[in-house]
């Protein structure tokens, strides 16, 4: 892979593991359950963000941002689209928009800390499992390199060059449609 697929990669797992957790968090912590097509439709906005965001080496202040941001981005879209739900219970937010947006989108204590708590496990699950599918992968390619170099390897057949004929000139086929068939012209 090269490093514009690995850093696509990192940035959409990253989106959407941490819209995953939000949503589990968001509800665990007092919210209600968001409906599985507003999960997945955070999820594709917050991934080419994710990527823009993630960088091109592993790095734990890039992928908590990126975390941060995705999450952030679930709880600003689940709490407008709150009302949309009227079997949605959302007792931490307030439901009257009143000209006060930030009355609606700010979280209140306990959810807030279920959203930073949820952020950070996320943040270390996913920097972690990098590293261990890194290690794993160097693992696995020590143990095929010891195994070519214990088992032989199958010979290789030998190309042939053409030699060239003694009196240097080639050899000329000539394939034409005509048939050379018929009487011979002198009868």
């Amino acid at each position: 892979m090269t490093p514009r697929h690995v850093r696509a990669l990192r940035g959409t797992t990253a989106a959407w593991v941490a819209t995953v957790v939000a949503a589990t968090a968001h509800t665990l912590a007092g919210g209600g359950a968001p409906s599985p097509a507003l999960v997945v439709a955070v999820g594709i906005l917050a991934s080419p963000f994710a990527v823009g965001l993630i960088g091109r080496r592993l790095s734990a202040w890039r992928m908590g941002a990126t975390v941060l941001a995705s999450q952030a981005l679930f709880h600003v879209a689940f709490a407008l689209t709150a009302d949309a739900d009227p079997a949605a219970l959302h007792g931490h937010h307030v439901t009257h928009l009143g000209g006060h947006l930030s009355a609606v989108v700010l979280p209140d204590a306990p959810m807030l800390a279920a959203h930073v708590l949820a952020a950070f496990a996320t943040v270390v699950a996913l920097h972690s499992g990098e590293r261990m599918l890194r290690a794993l992968g160097r693992g696995i390619r020590s143990v095929f390199t010891r195994a070519r170099g214990i088992a032989p390897r199958a010979p290789m057949p030998r190309l042939v060059t053409p030699q060239t004929r003694p009196f240097g000139g080639t050899l000329r086929i000539v394939l034409s449609d005509a048939s050379r068939r018929g009487p011979p012209a002198f009868v």
